[in-house]
């Protein structure tokens, strides 16, 4: 009996261990039982509602309402979230991303969206992150001295190139700053100002969005000498400078002087929200807890932050004379917020990331934590870094966990209603319908990718028992879970059973979601017979599917996905992961061009009609634009911009892997037509890139009526370009 015992909990703690990897696609997700949190009127309003059940699908919440009134359909993953509190994802209004770390600890600490600023000392924006926060690009306009036409030059370009706010600045005089903020809103720009030779109260008359830092917009209470010297050298850090005389100025102001209280008063009678990013200041405050100890800190490097706090102290390495400066310009900023938030301001939460030591996600939760010392209340302020930015710039698909909205929840495991600390007791984020496991997040970036967290051998079934099957006798086969990006995605590892060391093959399944998801046939014919030649063969469903966390792209993000099975290929003791091969098919072709594009590792692919040309594909066949529109980001809005970006024949010489590619495609081919492999050979021929196009006669999209001699092509290129690895066929003409 205790040994029967054993075998029981040892079969159900197997049970709990592979039970969230089974599960359908994140795209599909529930969120059961939660109380969600009210951040509407501003964070006035109470109309919390418990036991609620959230539905999203493909990135978009699609349903809220009571558990007892919402039925989760087959196949979404759920989330138990009884006892727990369900709020918006948090929006940093003003930061930056410069790194893969950086993108990591903003999720971390519940931000899914940053209005992310670049350039100057906070460096380069990073839009690459994997997994990150949705970007709203800012772009200033006005810096410097421009003639009227150049400025709206200025403000056409970025709006077309996807810019999301413009930064109107410091040059502006009233004149421009008017026929600015009209266009901005004209083209749907969000505007925000830090100005100087025209007056805050001309950007409230004009209508300017928001104003940004506290020590910005409290210039509309300097004089003209003050103003000038701003303009002049923004942003000088020597104490000497025009721009610290303005600063000590401020800093002489008594909390009570009639100056700010008017000035308050003038600011909330306006339409504009204000940004103060205290945290530029936090350091300097005497309540300031230590960046470093935050678990997102142990994320980052302090050589990439701008003028970081020491990680002993807590405290900036700096002069006395400008530790005293800068302590009496917090006072002071202090004094003004307190003012501005009991005249009635409205306020939008930024973080100012990473200039004056600020960091990533921890200081969007300092500066919730200055918004309720100033006199909000939890809600108010989690409304700042919510629901207002709706209000502010008419970004209605965020702030809200509402049907229609952006997927970006924050599931906790505390209140915060009766404390915003409790916005960092975060249990699951979800990021555009991806979950996130926060404790994952809060890996290195990339030491983990590869790693294999899971791996279970696949039981031959009688149906495989058949004497055409004895290759699988030396053949063992593993379904896996792995680490990619922070998500574990699932795959198949088919390799042979006899030791030594063998050349690689990645295999890159087809379809989209779960149609196409790595089969027992594929296993079998595919992975399988590949291993028996040699190989050791790797193959991923892509995130998101068959049990995998986050959410496909089709040819986007998952791209990661193939990427990371290079280091788990280096993992393994009998894979010799230099030499690489892939084999791909219709979908998994558009992903062999897609890897072949990121790396130089590959050194030769097959390719079963392939899907190389989206924008063709769509006029051949049109039904497919429902999967571009569930599946690829912001695909209604970019359109063709999207689908080249997948799509080789529009990039053939931006291949990295210049390895032979061998191209099969059947004549009768109804789901992919053949002359996309066609016009590829042709563009491929262009810049020279090895290949061999082979139309076989009559054959379907699977070209079934010719396997054995595609196993023989297929033996023949691996065999001859990996496992030998031959030498490229040349290019130059040549001959009689």
């Amino acid at each position: 009996m205790v040994v029967q015992s054993r075998k029981l909990l040892l079969l159900a703690l197997v049970v709990l261990v592979l039970a969230p990897h089974v599960a359908k696609a994140q795209s599909r997700l529930a969120i059961v039982g939660g109380t969600l949190i009210d951040v509407s009127n501003f964070g006035r309003s109470t109309n919390d509602k418990t036991g609620q059940t959230i539905l999203v699908k493909d990135g978009r919440i699609t349903a809220v309402g009571p558990s007892a009134e919402i039925t989760v359909p087959s196949g979404f993953f759920k989330i138990n979230a009884a006892g727990k509190f369900i709020t918006p994802g948090l929006v940093d209004g003003f930061a930056v991303l410069n790194n893969q770390a950086y993108a990591q600890a903003y999720l971390a600490m519940g931000v899914t969206t940053i209005v992310g600023v670049s350039g100057g000392r906070r460096g380069p924006l990073f839009r690459d992150a994997d997994p990150g926060p949705t970007i709203y690009r800012l772009e200033d306009v006005g810096f410097e001295e421009k003639t009227e036409d150049e400025l709206l030059e200025r403000l056409e370009t970025i709006a077309k190139d996807d810019v999301k706010v413009a930064l109107l600045m410091y040059s502006l005089t009233p004149e421009k700053l008017r026929l600015l903020t009209r266009r901005a809103k004209e083209l749907g720009l969000a505007t925000i100002g830090e100005l100087a030779r025209s007056r805050y109260v001309d950007g409230m008359n004009y209508g300017v969005d928001a104003f940004v830092h506290t020590t910005r917009y409290s210039l509309g209470m300097a004089n003209d000498e003050m103003i000038a010297g701003i303009a002049q050298e923004p942003f000088s850090n020597e104490l000497h400078s025009p721009k610290w005389k303005y600063y000590r100025w401020l800093s002489s102001l008594d909390a009570e002087d009639p100056q700010i209280v008017s000035y308050s008063k003038r600011l909330a009678k306006s339409d504009s929200f204000i940004i103060p990013t205290a945290g530029l200041l936090y350091l300097h405050r005497p309540h300031a807890r230590n960046p470093w100890t935050y678990p997102a800190a142990s994320l980052i490097d302090p050589k990439d932050v701008n003028r970081p706090a020491s990680k002993t102290t807590g405290i900036p390495n700096w002069t006395l004379d400008q530790l005293a400066a800068y302590r009496a310009l917090a006072r002071a900023t202090e004094h003004i917020e307190k003012s501005n938030r009991a005249a009635g301001c409205k306020y939008l939460a930024g973080s100012g990331t990473d200039v004056w030591g600020t960091m990533p996600g921890i200081s969007l939760h300092t500066e919730l934590a200055s918004l309720v010392r100033w006199g909000m209340t939890p809600r108010e302020a989690l409304a700042c870094a919510t629901s207002n930015y709706a209000k502010a710039y008419r970004w209605y698909e965020l702030g809200q966990v509402q049907a229609g909205k952006r997927g970006d929840i924050l599931i906790l495991n505390a209140d915060p209603r009766l404390s915003v600390a409790n916005l960092q007791a975060i249990h699951r984020v979800v990021a555009r319908g991806a979950v996130l496991d926060p404790n994952a997040l809060l890996v290195d970036p990339g030491k983990d990718n590869g790693k294999i967290l899971l791996s279970k051998t696949w039981q031959r079934s009688r149906r495989y028992l058949d004497k055409k099957y004895d290759f699988l006798n030396d053949v063992k086969i593993d379904n896996m879970t792995y680490r990619s990006n922070c998500l574990e995605v699932t795959g198949v590892i088919a390799q042979p059973k006899k030791p030594g060391k063998y050349p690689c093959v990645i295999y890159l399944r087809g379809g989209n979601r779960d149609f196409g998801q790595i089969t027992d046939r594929q296993r079998v014919a595919i992975m399988g017979k590949i291993a028996s030649w040699g190989y050791v063969v790797v193959g991923s469903n892509y995130r998101g599917v068959a049990g995998g966390t986050g959410i496909e792209e089709f040819g986007g993000a998952e791209v990661h996905d193939v990427l990371n099975l290079i280091p788990l290929l280096e993992s393994l003791p009998n894979a010799d992961a230099t030499r690489i091969g892939i084999r791909g098919g219709s979908r998994g072709g558009m992903m062999t061009y897609l890897t072949m594009k990121a790396t130089d590792r590959i050194k030769a692919a097959v390719v079963r009609a392939g899907l190389s040309d989206l924008v063709r594909w769509r006029q051949e066949r049109g039904e497919m634009e429902t999967v571009f529109r569930d599946l690829i980001p912001d695909y209604d809005r970019l359109g063709d911009t999207t689908l080249r970006a997948r799509s080789v024949v529009a990039w053939p010489e931006k291949l990295k892997s210049k390895g032979p590619l061998l191209i099969l495609h059947g004549t009768a081919d109804w789901r992919i037509l053949p002359g996309s492999s066609l016009s590829l050979a042709e563009a491929l021929q262009k810049v020279k890139h090895p290949y061999r196009l082979m139309m076989l006669a009559g054959s379907d999209h699977g070209l079934s009526e010719h396997r054995k001699e595609v196993a023989d092509l297929t033996r023949m290129w691996l065999d001859r370009y990996v496992k030998n690895d031959g030498k490229s066929p040349d290019l130059k003409l040549h001959g009689n």
